[in-house]
């Protein structure tokens, strides 16, 4: 565990002064929640019910979501989050943690501080296996899950096989090193490979380097050496009604089976987006939108 201490070092140092940062006042309702372990930065929008949560997929930030939030916030209270050790989601401390089981540990801590459930809970990505675990875990805290561009288990190895082909991001050490100097360089490749439309890639580059001018957190070195490991965590498929989205254009899932996906839930329904990629929720906000809504109707 000692190689994430490369990953923590720096935002621990920090993280007194964040929230009087630039990344408190980009958007008027703009928060953050102190875990004692970690600070977590979100906002929330709306009133209506149920609540949605999100968190945004890295190197995204809550900056690239005003669209989404907008289309959300017509039927949901809408939470979107940067999750611990990305974005501006600082650790405190130098005990925290990359694993699973500790990310897993601070997400219910803060979904249930938040008292606003049961909770839709999207977190897209790699962070969805986490809202399984929760959903597994606290029922009452879960009435719907989103299973956006999540691949099964097995699926997301063979997808970080993809995005790190010699092992270098994988390496302790060499891995945190490596992304701390090459992470503005591979962000604009990363969004033309995974975005459906190249003017929405050239956008969300551009407020990705901004929040890494602004000293945005990347770890995912250390996510990949921790939390996806050759061991699969205790998930059981989850029983709340679900939605499973895919946007066909991302090129990152190109040869990830998407219908094993219906593994992870005992009882869903598919969206497809041929014109959105990587972020559906980013990309199609409006159609979306309107597929959650359809879910809890």
């Amino acid at each position: 565990m000692f190689a994430a201490l490369v990953d923590t070092v720096l935002p621990t140092l920090r993280s007194s002064s964040i929230i009087y940062s630039p990344a408190s006042q980009s958007r008027s309702n703009i928060q953050f929640m102190d875990m004692g372990i970690t600070w977590i930065r979100y906002c929330i929008t709306g009133e209506n019910k149920p609540t949605i949560v999100l968190n945004t997929d890295p190197p995204l930030t809550i900056e690239s979501y005003d669209r989404t939030i907008a289309e959300l916030s017509r039927y949901f209270t809408v939470i979107v989050f940067e999750i611990p050790g990305f974005g501006f989601s600082f650790p405190k401390g130098l005990g925290f943690r990359y694993d699973f089981d500790f990310i897993t540990t601070i997400l219910v801590e803060f979904l249930t501080r938040l008292n606003l459930g049961p909770y839709v809970l999207s977190f897209p990505c790699l962070l969805g296996f986490c809202a399984i675990k929760i959903a597994n875990l606290h029922p009452k805290l879960v009435s719907h899950m989103v299973l956006n561009q999540i691949p099964t288990w097995q699926g997301a190895l063979e997808w970080k096989k993809g995005r790190d082909p010699q092992g270098i991001l994988s390496t302790p050490f060499l891995g945190q090193i490596a992304l701390h100097f090459l992470k503005e360089k591979r962000c604009g490749s990363w969004f033309d490979l995974v975005i459906a439309e190249s003017q929405t890639a050239q956008k969300l580059t551009e407020i990705a380097l901004q929040s890494y001018k602004l000293g945005a957190c990347f770890s995912l070195a250390s996510c990949f050496q921790f939390y996806l490991q050759e061991q699969q965590p205790d998930l059981e498929p989850v029983k709340q009604p679900s939605l499973i989205i895919w946007g066909e254009c991302d090129g990152s899932h190109a040869h990830t089976d998407k219908s094993l996906t219906r593994q992870l839930t005992l009882d869903s329904e598919e969206v497809h987006i041929q014109k959105a990629g990587h972020s559906p929720e980013v990309e199609a906000p409006q159609i979306f939108a309107e597929s959650v809504k359809n879910l809890i109707s």
